[in-house]
């Protein structure tokens, strides 16, 4: 008898030995057999996990032009730090500009320009640059601006007489440099916005308050209607999108750009300004489906012409009250399910669709009963970059439902994890043109007091207090003006694949579609007809959810009922859909 074991503790016994030559034939090979089976059932070595990230950034200024940055240390085993600087007009993607020595937490940034804005990041480093941290960043820190000094020859300057035959020493003379005084370059109107862009050629400080203001009647003011302006810098033509969230159909305003010089605020000339007229709804004809089990939820199902096109597509509706409404996602991070999966999970789901648009991580948050439970998008809290790279700071659009089952919309933005304010207007980004900053409790505007309870972000914002508030209208030959989220522009806005949506009726209801695509039975939607259509169903407010090959919907009793393009639906990262109370 002989023995072999290794860590699977394989073993073997011989008996009856004869020995010829083909039972010794036969003994080698089930020797190495064994040998080979043993190599095999070794242990796994375990997975190497990535060093944790460094967290608890924070900057003091040494002086105008130096800024020391500090994080606390996290990882262990590091072999350095890296830091990290972007500048206004920087890339998203920049290479480090320094490295230092392992559980340093410190470093000094000199040369800097006073009054300006930087993002500084650090990275924990590791001997496999695969295990690397993630870098995270300090976004939006503005240095301190020089003082300027008094001018020697002002007449409030006691040493200094005034001169009664110099206007500018009347004080019933207002100033009227028009260096301070904003100028209109060009308007540009449609029924989603107003874009604007202006200049002025000399600004008080870094980035003062500035903006696009508007009145019915006479010269307006910020005391009016007031929509505050990205970042802006002397002498440099800045684009500002106002959404139609702001505005009435068929009202015709006074619109001036203003900007803020110390206690004063300087206004451009008034122009006159109007949204163009709303796009028609599509008349599509809808069947009811009928499915056993779905007391409380109507489906129904068109096969109308759209523009054109062929179309096929359904929605589910339901009041909220009556059924529960809900958001899930699969709890292990990083994980997908289809929404079939998901939904013969949950056991007494009624109605089901895909929901945000996803990669790594949804794109967006997500509340379930109350609590924020979605995966946050890599190391940018409340922000994406677009496709030029460079970072934005943005406003998702948000439905969903607060505890009592009332059903609502806005846009949610994030200046920090944990933090979530609410608004009814959106911040207007535009892709390579207008970036704003940090959104806080009065920016862009006053936030809304809501507490969701079951809540899924993503976008755009189709349509919203029965306005169309997308549409298809180009900066230039790339970027469109109501990008606001700055999402991928080639998939979002220029193709028109499979779709799915969720809206808001004016009576509270919840409105879940989706249509197929990219097939001869059905070409899909449009970006711009999407909000058509879901003011077709009766919707206030409705907001474009992840389409493609992400596109489905499960009922009870039927199962998955879009036909896509005769492949198999793709795992998502959150559904939203209808329950049995």
């Amino acid at each position: 008898m002989q023995k072999y074991a290794n860590s699977c503790n394989i073993q073997y016994k011989i008996t009856n030995f004869a020995p010829d030559n083909s039972v010794i034939m036969k003994i080698h090979l089930t020797l190495l057999a064994i040998v080979m089976m043993a190599s095999s059932c070794q242990k796994p070595v375990p997975e190497a996990t990535p060093l944790a990230d460094p967290s608890g950034l924070k900057a003091e200024p040494k002086d105008l032009t130096t800024v020391v940055l500090t994080w606390t240390d996290n990882a262990q085993g590091e072999k350095g730090y890296r830091v990290f600087l972007r500048g206004e007009g920087d890339s998203y993607y920049v290479d480090p500009v320094a490295t230092v020595a392992a559980d340093v937490v410190e470093y000094e940034f000199s040369g800097l320009e006073a009054g300006a804005v930087y993002d500084f990041g650090v990275q924990a480093v590791s001997e496999d640059f695969k295990l690397n941290s993630q870098v995270v960043y300090l976004l939006n820190y503005e240095l301190p601006a020089p003082e300027i000094p008094e001018d020697p020859e002002d007449p409030e300057d006691p040493e200094t007489p005034a001169d009664p035959e110099d206007p500018k020493d009347d004080p019933a003379v207002p100033e009227t440099d028009p260096k301070k005084i904003p100028e209109i370059k060009s308007v540009k109107t449609s029924y989603a916005y107003v874009a604007v862009s202006y200049k002025v050629q000399q600004i008080a400080g870094s980035n003062p308050e500035h903006g696009i203001c508007f009145s019915e009647t006479g010269a307006p003011s910020v005391d009016d209607i007031k929509v505050l302006g990205p970042q802006i810098s002397a002498n440099a033509e800045v684009l500002q999108v106002v959404p139609n969230a702001y505005l009435e159909d068929g009202r015709e305003y006074q619109m001036s750009a203003f900007i803020k010089d110390g206690d004063t605020y300087r206004y451009s000339e008034p122009q006159t300004v109007k949204l163009e007229a709303q796009p028609e709804t599509p008349q599509l004809a809808w069947e009811k489906q009928t499915y056993e089990g779905m007391e409380g939820v109507e489906i129904y199902k068109t096969t109308s012409q759209l523009n054109g096109r062929n179309f096929n597509a359904w929605y589910a509706v339901a009041d909220p009250s009556k059924v529960d409404f809900r958001v899930m996602y699969p709890e292990t991070k990083g994980s997908k399910k289809t929404v079939q999966a998901q939904a013969e999970a949950a056991g007494d789901c009624l109605a089901l669709i895909n929901g945000a648009i996803y990669g790594n991580y949804n794109i967006g948050v997500i509340f379930t009963e109350g609590q924020m439970t979605q995966e946050w998008h890599g190391e940018i809290e409340g922000c994406y970059w677009a496709s030029n790279s460079q970072l934005y700071q943005v406003t998702r659009p948000i439905i969903g439902v607060d505890k009592d089952g009332k059903a609502a919309a806005y846009w949610v933005g994030v200046p920090q994890q944990g933090t979530f304010y609410y608004y009814d207007r959106p911040q207007a980004n535009v892709v390579g043109q207008a970036k704003y900053g940090k959104v806080s409790a009065t920016s862009p505007v006053d936030a809304v007091d809501w507490k969701p309870y079951y809540a899924i972000s993503c976008g755009p914002m189709v349509l919203y207090d029965g306005k169309v508030s997308a549409d298809n209208t180009m900066v230039d030959d790339t970027h469109y003006y109501t990008n606001y989220e700055c999402w991928d522009e080639s998939g979002v806005y220029s193709a028109h694949p499979d779709r799915s949506a969720v809206g808001v009726t004016a009576d509270g209801k919840i409105v879940l579609f989706i249509c197929d695509g990219r097939i001869d039975a059905s070409q899909g939607a449009y970006m711009k007809e999407l909000g058509p259509i879901m003011k077709s169903l009766g919707c206030v407010h409705a907001m474009n959810l992840d389409g493609g090959g992400s596109t489905g919907m499960w009922v009870s009793g039927a199962g998955m009922i879009n036909h896509m393009d005769g492949t198999s639906w793709r795992a998502v990262k959150s559904t939203l859909g209808f329950f049995k109370k």
